[in-house]
């Protein structure tokens, strides 16, 4: 495995993006869809199923769930819906926010285990990780 494969802070390293298809420029997914890419973050989850060629944008369904005390909305609006994802935003806001700032609320990283799967098959009714000291949240 190389280095970036193993740095789950590289969100799509280039072998990833090799097995993605191209950005179709399409606004909705569907249940069949093939996700190649997980990234998961305290704000939410990325699944990703195309990439453009210049690595910068995707296509995949993102929820996002922001607590209003975390003023994240400069960055991310809360929703749930398939759609174009700014893979270079991200990365800049890991390298800026995180990596930089030590920003906590800026942790978004890449599922290394993540192996293909239909979008059917995830969970889409909860974020994978969650914001110590939450609010409002239903763990059931």
């Amino acid at each position: 495995m190389s280095e970036q494969n193993k740095n789950p802070l590289v969100l799509v390293p280039e072998s990833t993006a090799k097995l993605m298809k191209s950005i179709s420029g399409r606004d909705k997914g569907s249940v069949d869809e093939l996700l190649y890419c997980h990234l998961y973050g305290v704000v939410g989850d990325w699944y990703l199923s195309e990439i453009s060629e210049d690595r910068e944008k995707a296509f995949g369904f993102q929820m996002i769930n922001s607590e209003p005390v975390w003023e994240m909305d400069n960055w991310f609006t809360n929703s749930s819906k398939w759609g174009e994802i700014s893979i270079k935003e991200l990365q800049k806001l890991v390298n800026e926010k995180f990596l930089k700032e030590k920003d906590i609320r800026f942790l978004i990283t890449r599922d290394l285990s993540w192996e293909p799967i239909k979008f059917s098959e995830i969970n889409t009714d909860q974020n994978t990780l969650f914001y110590p000291g939450s609010t409002d949240r239903s763990f059931s």
